[in-house]
């Protein structure tokens, strides 16, 4: 999934499209890192008796799922940025193809140099 959306990144002409790939690309990276961390076997670390406190090995470890929290919380913040940044550049260029966006800002560029 993560190659894919690569790939589709890549060869994305569109700034929408860049956006969405970019999704699919965090979405892969966090299952994969839950996919990693997850043990068949183990319980949640809330340790009621306490005699688990000392068999560590069936106790599931948080820090993968706190860390794969935290990039989707990332990555929303991310996504809602790059969706400021296009709606700015759509509204500027009225279109959201990233050639015609640099051709029209190379085009502003040589109408005036100094602003």
């Amino acid at each position: 999934m993560f190659f894919i959306a690569l790939f589709g990144l890549i060869t994305a002409k569109n700034a929408i499209k860049t956006i969405v790939f970019t999704l699919v690309m965090q979405t892969a990276v966090i299952m994969f890192w839950l996919f990693l961390s997850g043990r068949t076997g183990t319980i949640p670390p809330i340790i009621y008796d306490p005699a688990l406190l000392y068999d560590m090995a069936a106790i599931a470890d948080p820090t993968p799922q706190a860390l794969m929290l935290t990039a989707i919380i990332i990555g929303i913040s991310v996504t809602a940025i790059k969706i400021t940044m296009l709606n700015y550049l759509f509204r500027r260029y009225n279109t959201a193809d990233w050639e015609l966006m640099h051709k029209l800002s190379a085009q502003e560029e040589a109408e005036n140099p100094y602003s």
